[in-house]
């Protein structure tokens, strides 16, 4: 006789484990809903909700943790914590829709919201160039391509030079790419802002080119301005990746909606000159959600497609050391937008720091440990500077996180 832990991380695995123990299938979807706590935090509840709340968890087998004080009403809002399974969480919420009072409304809300982002959902994206991205299952690799002479790994760099710009572009195409990000501007932290003609004349050869060798090969730029954005995708680019979110030039998401193109909101605060000193936050993970909660809105109302946005939290940009490690252990906290999620780590500072690797040189093992975590994680897209190691590194992080029950 022997006694062990095993975690099933989804219901395929654990379908396996109940077909080689005998049991009965039609059990399968009974004990998925039991096969993992879930742990949801649920921000600015009223404090007589939140009471109701954990006693409504307790008596299903779950708990919730409220402020100390909201048992004597000492405060008038707490946050909640809920510890449940799928099916407590699931309970709570059709119990609580019977109540039309105290926010109640607004928890439901929130709560099927968290519900319906535990499971990943698969989707094909049609591009303008007549490519697709598919996701869902893999994690996908968006290899970066710098037209700027100034980003902060040198090594990537190409001086405005567009044959060594589209050389590059087919190495990391062979590599295994699956998107191509452009960037003109360097946005490493402290760098000035180049015009927008500047920008625009580093961009447009590129595409170009890369357009006549890799008709099909899904291209992003990277860009916060709306004419260079309108440029860009009249010239064949599928992607506007703007790190602004949206906030420096809104109309990109104008310019995004008329081309029917994909979008990538980037939290970040202030420009890559200022955004060092706006580190401090009361609650990372809220203000992150908070302000993709806000752009998603402003994007959609602009024309853009809900299908075709992207998140990426900002890993590196107004987030000290310690918030970009706790970002990046948290990324499950992002699926509640139930949009494709982003991460660009790659050699960056906290990596370095980290690593203690003073140099963007030395960073490469430390971005493909960051790598494999993100394709565990399942995010959808890494953006990365090293595009054949980093492929490996998914691929065998993704081999043990669907190999088969043993």
């Amino acid at each position: 006789m022997a006694a062990y832990e095993i975690k099933f991380r989804d219901a395929r695995e654990l379908a396996e484990a109940l077909k080689a123990l005998g049991a009965d299938m039609r059990s399968l979807p009974f004990f998925d809903n039991r096969r993992e706590i879930r742990s949801v935090y649920i921000t600015d509840v009223d404090v007589r909700a939140a009471n109701v709340i954990k006693q409504e968890m307790l008596s299903r087998g779950g708990d919730a943790a409220v402020h100390a004080h909201a048992v004597d009403c000492g405060v008038t809002e707490s946050d909640v914590i809920l510890f449940g399974t799928v099916k407590q969480i699931s309970f709570l919420a059709d119990k609580l829709e019977t109540m039309p009072w105290w926010g109640f409304p607004d928890t439901v809300k929130v709560l099927r919201e968290a519900l319906a982002s535990f499971s990943k959902k698969s989707a094909t994206i049609d591009l303008p160039s007549g490519s697709s991205l598919a996701f869902g299952g893999r994690t996908l690799l968006m290899s970066i391509i710098n037209l700027s002479d100034d980003s902060f790994h040198s090594e990537s760099r190409t001086y405005g030079n567009v044959d060594v710009a589209v050389a590059r572009a087919v190495e990391h195409a062979k590599d295994g790419a699956d998107i191509l990000d452009l960037g003109a501007e360097s946005t490493r932290p402290g760098a000035a802002r180049i015009s927008e003609s500047e920008e625009i004349g580093r961009i447009m050869p590129v595409i170009r080119e890369i357009r006549k060798i890799l008709p099909l090969m899904p291209i992003s730029v990277d860009t916060t301005r709306e004419k260079v954005a309108k440029t860009a995708l009249e010239a064949g680019a599928d992607i506007i990746n703007d790190i602004s979110g949206l906030t420096f030039e809104p109309g990109i998401a104008r310019a995004v909606a008329d081309h029917n193109a994909m979008l990538v909101i980037m939290h970040m605060r202030g420009t890559p000159e200022t955004m060092g000193s706006m580190c401090i936050y009361s609650n990372l993970l809220k203000e992150i959600n908070d302000f993709f909660d806000e752009k998603i809105r402003t994007a959609i109302s602009s024309g853009v497609d809900r299908a075709k946005i992207i998140l990426d939290p900002g890993v590196g940009f107004a987030k000290d050391y310690s918030q970009n490690l706790f970002l990046l252990r948290h990324l499950e906290s992002f699926r509640i937008h139930s949009k494709p999620i982003l991460i660009g780590a790659s050699r960056k500072g906290s990596v370095g720091k980290a690593t203690d690797s003073p140099d963007t040189a030395g960073r490469l093992e430390g971005t493909l440990a960051v790598s494999a975590l993100c394709a565990w994680a399942g995010v959808d897209i890494i953006r990365v500077h090293d595009t054949k190691e980093n492929k490996k590194a998914v691929m065998m992080a993704e081999a043990i996180r669907n190999a088969d029950y043993a």
